[in-house]
């Protein structure tokens, strides 16, 4: 059965939502091609529509996996608002949902979509049976559960982490490790983690499901060596049918030739560092954290 990836953020560090400017810029654009080409109306549509994937990706990283009428979500910035509200109707008309998030790291892009995730204040006692489950680091000074509750502790939420656990039927915690296996439920994918070069602890993932497809899921990620990616990039990436990854940089951004500042050391990438013909054999599709929005494979 096929997959669905739905893109809802790829930005770091901050949103960066389209801007008036920017919505200026691109309605010139559609109107001065129109006017060379003297299009008809399908025509004009069709140029708005070339224009319309660079309204995508402002939000910070969130990506979700829909495999067999269950939901994976990959991180939890901004865009899992977006999410959320996508899943109020599905919530309603199954009176809940079964969603695994698994958190690559808890730097505050990756999670602060998490209280604005709408779905998570639906009260059990209403007859909706959500069931959260969590999967994330060890070592990040306390737990993933505790890091996630902190965004939340007052006076900074109106809304303590305690009254969410109250109002949930089900929400449980699990812990990556360097080397992590795991599968979530029966029938379900193969789930393996491994140690990201981002500062404090960050994971890389690989979904292996039963009908072969794979999913390697690899920000935040800085490289050893420039010239051949990590090994546990490798070891993710290989022979997946699509490979997301982190490559904020260009090269010149990167090594200061651009912009200024040297970026080493700040755990991000450029796409040469992880270009797949270091890979062998190579992988079908490669999509970095860019503008995109949803496809099925």
């Amino acid at each position: 059965m096929s997959k669905v990836i739905t893109f809802y953020g790829v930005r770091g560090s901050v949103p960066s939502p389209i801007t008036a400017a920017d919505v200026e810029r691109k309605v010139r654009s559609i109107l001065q091609r129109s006017r060379e080409t003297q299009v008809d109306d399908d025509s004009l549509i069709n140029l708005i529509k070339e224009e319309a994937p660079l309204t995508f990706g402002g939000n910070t990283s969130c990506v979700e996996i829909e495999s067999d009428g269950r939901i994976f979500v990959l991180d939890m910035g901004t865009g899992l608002r977006t999410l959320g509200n996508k899943l109020f109707q599905r919530m309603m008309a199954e009176k809940g949902l079964f969603v695994d998030f698994f958190v690559s790291h808890v730097h505050w892009d990756h999670i602060q979509g998490l209280p604005f995730f709408g779905p998570l204040y639906m009260n059990k006692e209403t007859g909706i049976n959500n069931h959260w489950r969590f999967y994330g680091g060890t070592n990040w000074q306390e737990t993933a559960q505790v890091c996630l509750a902190g965004q939340m502790d007052p006076p900074t939420f109106p809304v303590s982490w305690a009254e969410i656990i109250a109002m949930t039927a089900e929400m449980t915690f699990w812990s990556f490790y360097d080397r992590f296996n795991l599968v979530p439920y029966v029938g379900g994918p193969k789930i393996i983690a491994r140690k990201l070069n981002h500062p404090q602890e960050t994971y890389g993932m690989r979904f292996e499901f039963p009908d072969g497809k794979i999913v390697a899921y690899t920000t935040d990620n800085e490289p050893h060596d420039p010239t051949f990616p990590d090994p546990p990039l490798i070891v993710l990436a290989k022979d997946a049918d699509v490979w997301i990854t982190d490559c904020q940089y260009t090269r010149g951004q990167y090594n200061g030739n651009i912009g200024g500042v040297p970026r080493h050391g700040w755990g991000h990438s450029y796409p040469e560092a992880v270009a797949t013909r270091h890979l062998n054999p190579p992988i079908r599709t490669m999509t970095f954290l860019s503008p995109l929005n949803i496809f099925s494979f």
